[in-house]
């Protein structure tokens, strides 16, 4: 984007969002974000801490560009007022839509409401915003594992292949791209980017939340209480917030062909295997051994198990390859590649797991 781009952005205070608004006004653009407030922190607030946590001298640099609007997506006109929403109408070229939650145990009609009716509210925001001449695209934030239970190799352009879901966030993720297939017939120009496992920045491993599946796993095997873990030849994708980021931010700058699906991420998948362990050797606990799921399930799993693996999206799927090669070669004419996760890498990512108080290391082994 060499010209001054506005901007608006959902989803500010999350880890995706977050990165991208701090590459946004660095890159000198003009952005409106959108976020609630809490009990603690006006909406302002929340969206600037979570930019200072990457960068404390992008907000004070480019105060003037980031307009903070308190709303919530999930509320007719998104919760603001007359003014604000004119204000987006006529200005907005770009929408980068990256609010939802990501929570695993809600009901399906709760985040249906989030993730379903936020996307549609979104979405008819940009129709309006498409009369004032300047407007460009939506670049929608979805995630690769809308693929479900499905056996085989998923790509870009594959969405309905017959899956099955295991958790209603994923189901509610499938359905946003449903949506947004019908608002592409209307006239919009959308875009979609399909992350996989995202964890901290490539060079210090530096995130400000651990919900993410890859995270979940370390502190499951940190407890020890497992002598046998379901994942037996398990791949797994996994890209850094930066790299994402940057992936995104170039497709979205440079690329001209419309509405195309994305997957942001190398198709080089890392074995679980190795994740286990470079988690065993950092971390030092009892070490369990990879079986297949079946063979997890045939030996009775204890409830309490049962309950650690059961919201786990790592987990639900052996079969599924996640391609994105056709992602690649776009990025490749951008002089853009993903870095190969390997054990430096993972290191790093566990390093910051224990200095940020995450995890913490078993200073005796325990003999197995």
């Amino acid at each position: 984007m060499s010209k001054q781009t506005t901007i608006f952005i959902t989803g500010a205070t999350g880890l995706i969002g977050s990165y991208l608004l701090k590459m946004l006004l660095a890159n000198g653009d003009k952005v409106y974000a959108l976020a609630r407030s809490n009990d603690n922190k006006s909406a302002r607030q929340r969206v600037t801490d979570t930019v200072d946590f990457w960068d404390k001298k992008i907000t004070p640099k480019h105060a003037n560009n980031l307009i903070v609007l308190e709303g919530d997506i999930t509320q007719d006109d998104l919760g603001l007022g007359k003014r604000d929403k004119e204000t987006l109408i006529n200005n907005a070229e770009e929408i980068f839509h990256c609010a939802a939650v990501t929570q695993f145990n809600w009901t399906i009609d709760d985040i249906r409401k989030q993730n379903v009716t936020g996307t549609q509210n979104i979405l008819e925001l940009a129709v309006e915003c498409q009369m004032n001449g300047n407007f460009r695209k939506v670049n929608h934030l979805s995630t690769a594992y809308i693929c479900g239970d499905y056996k085989g190799v998923f790509r870009e352009d594959d969405l309905d292949v017959g899956q099955g879901f295991q958790t209603t966030y994923v189901q509610s993720k499938f359905e946003a791209e449903k949506l947004v297939l019908e608002y592409r017939n209307k006239g919009l120009w959308i875009d979609i980017y399909r992350p996989p496992l995202v964890v901290g920045e490539s060079a210090t491993g530096k995130t400000f939340t651990f919900q993410q599946s890859v995270y979940q796993l370390f502190h499951i095997w940190n407890l020890g209480i497992f002598d046998h873990f379901p994942g037996k030849g398990l791949l797994v994708n996994i890209i850094f917030v930066d790299e994402l980021c940057n992936a995104i931010f170039r497709i979205a700058s440079l690329s001209s062909s419309e509405n195309k699906n994305y997957h942001p991420f190398s198709s080089e998948a890392v074995p679980l295997e190795l994740i286990l362990d470079m988690s065993n050797k950092f971390l030092e606990f009892r070490k369990p051994e990879l079986i297949s799921r079946e063979n997890f399930l045939k030996n009775n799993p204890t409830p309490a198990q049962k309950m650690l693996l059961q919201n786990n999206i790592l987990l639900f799927n052996d079969y599924v390859r996640l391609d994105s090669k056709t992602t690649e070669k776009v990025l490749e004419q951008y002089g853009f590649e993903f870095s190969k996760m390997n054990k430096d890498y993972l290191l790093k990512v566990l390093e910051y797991c224990t200095e940020a108080g995450f995890l913490k290391k078993h200073h005796e082994k325990v003999p197995h």
